[in-house]
């Protein structure tokens, strides 16, 4: 047996101490979890059941969802390709030196490469689900990474203790908890959407909305997809199920993950090779690069940038394949191609200059690369740097296959078509909101971005919000000598504002120069949690 096999075997006995530690913690997180539920840090939490509409469940798309009248352009093909825990600075066209991507630089060369683009949340699900539907991911309930239904008991027992410490504030896991256990029903998906205007639908790789393995209402087939093949979570979080449509292909993939890419690349292939004579989406949502990061040999130790940056360069060659079926099949000059990634990197990975990784609000955690591409459409070499988020994906494209917006939720995307053609300069946002578990921490409105609180990461006491216990008890105090008007923090402050223009690193607090732009702000903040907080799933009366 290993050293790694040993730290990690369990015994009864160390189950059962454990099991009675969490019990212990759990007692006393939940009472502290439970005298601050209606805190910052939980304003956003709801219970669905609470804010269901059954009637919602049922009805059909098309009795929301309508033609645009006098709407008379060809419908484009939309391919969305979403890597995994892709950093900020991983890609060549982003300033990378140790990982080559010839073929994603290619497309920025030939397309247009977005400087501000976000996710909607730095964690993976939540901004998947934001993706798919167009709304911030706790309008859905999907708000945390999924574990496998099939879990272990240890491992369920771990996650217990996590949330515990984390309703002390000892580790960032406060709402470390999904609202909703998958994709409700009574969401729409922009298959679902697009299957109105006559597109065919496929989801590729990771899906990581609702483990279908237990639950088959949460397979993609269910959510408006037409064809699946693919993962029901996360390549780390075994089992990990490899299934095709309703039927399981592999259990568990355990560690024999090498041959992934290349066979998503070809079914890809091979779906738009068979839909090519009608519009089509395809979501190819690869594994790569979310650790455990194993390559294909013919990509292994390729890179600079350890098994991480092998994986990267095995999705660039992805990039190529799905680009060179494009025109070898003569469907360049109608297809939008989009390349991205649902949130920053984690242990490995490159956030570039920004500060922060997956899993924090900071620029690193929820800034991702994206590029666009469509000839004749977009600039070829274009930058835009104006805000944007995934999603604006959704009211995107249904703009783009002559569909309206739904007309009975809020959609908080925005089309964005202006500025992938260069027509529109400014972002169509006033704002965009930065959650983190069931709080609203920060929020950016053109060039200036606020953190009401967040914990800074920083030695030597990284979870620091003042409004949790341990940032309380030990995130410093300020100091105010006798006669002073001012105190002083002896560690961190808050609020936070950082000018993106000047600072997009998030290194100078420049709230003392601005307080009246951090008060304008928060009120943005508040605004937007009210008005949550008054309708979570943000229902509309249907327009007649």
């Amino acid at each position: 047996m290993t050293t790694l096999k040993k730290r990690f075997r369990i015994t009864r006995r160390r189950l059962l101490l454990l099991a009675a530690a969490v019990v212990a913690v759990a007692g006393v997180g939940t009472c502290v979890h439970l005298s601050g539920r209606t805190g910052i840090h939980n304003r956003l939490a709801y219970d669905p059941e609470d804010h269901e509409d059954a009637r919602r469940k049922a009805q059909a798309v098309s009795k929301v969802i309508h033609r645009i009248e006098g709407y008379a352009c060809k419908p484009p093909n939309l391919v969305v390709i979403l890597t995994d825990d892709l950093g900020y600075g991983d890609l060549g066209c982003y300033g990378s030196r140790a990982i080559r991507t010839p073929n994603i630089d290619r497309l920025a060369t030939e397309g247009m490469r977005f400087t501000d683009f976000y996710a909607s949340a730095p964690i993976c699900t939540p901004s998947r689900a934001g993706l798919l539907t167009g709304r911030y991911p706790h309008r859905t309930g999907l708000t945390f990474p999924f574990s496998a239904g099939q879990d272990t008991i240890f491992r369920s027992l771990l996650r217990r203790a996590g949330r515990a410490f984390g309703a002390f504030g000892a580790i960032d896991m406060h709402g470390g908890e999904s609202i909703a256990l998958g994709m409700p029903a009574s969401e729409i998906t922009l298959p679902e959407a697009l299957k109105l205007a006559g597109y065919t639908s496929a989801c590729i790789g990771k899906w990581h909305l609702g483990d279908f393995v237990t639950n088959p209402d949460y397979l993609p087939r269910r959510n408006g997809f037409d064809y699946f093949i693919g993962f029901n979570g996360a390549n780390d979080d075994w089992p990990v199920a490899f299934w095709e449509n309703e039927t399981e292909l592999v259990t568990d993939i355990g560690l024999d993950q090498a041959q992934y890419t290349g066979r998503l690349t070809r079914e890809a292939i091979d779906f738009i090779e068979r839909s090519k004579d009608q519009p089509f989406f395809l979501y190819l949502a690869h594994k790569d690069p979310h650790q455990p990061c194993i390559p294909s040999e013919q990509f292994k130790d390729r890179s600079e940038g350890g098994r991480h940056g092998d994986t990267v360069e095995e999705v660039d060659w992805s990039v190529g394949e799905i680009m060179d079926c494009l025109k070898h099949n003569g469907l360049v000059r109608n297809t939008l191609v989009l390349f991205t990634s649902d949130n920053g990197p984690w242990y490995d990975g490159s956030p570039g200059a920004l500060r922060g990784r997956k899993g924090q609000s900071f620029e690193g955690g929820y800034r991702v690369p994206l590029i666009a591409w469509w000839p004749d459409k977009v600039r070829p070499g274009g930058v835009c740097r104006e805000p944007s988020m995934n999603i604006d994906f959704f009211p995107t494209f249904l703009h783009l296959a002559g569909l309206a917006l739904p007309n009975d939720r809020v959609i908080d995307g925005k089309n964005i078509f202006g500025l992938l053609t260069s027509k529109q300069a400014k972002s169509p946002h006033e704002a965009l909101f930065f959650i983190h578990h069931n709080e609203v921490e920060g929020v950016r409105a053109g060039q200036w971005k606020y953190f009401r609180y967040v914990n800074s990461y920083v030695y030597p006491v990284p979870q620091d919000k003042p409004h949790t216990f341990v940032g309380k008890v030990a995130g410093g105090y300020e100091y105010q000598p006798e006669g002073a008007d001012e105190a002083v923090s002896s560690l961190g402050s808050f609020p936070l504002l950082y000018n993106m223009d000047h600072d997009p690193g998030e290194s100078y607090n420049v709230i003392k120069k601005y307080p009246e732009k951090g008060r304008e702000l928060l009120q943005r903040i508040e605004s937007f949690e009210d008005a949550f907080a008054r309708n979570p799933r943000g229902w509309l009366p249907p327009i007649e």
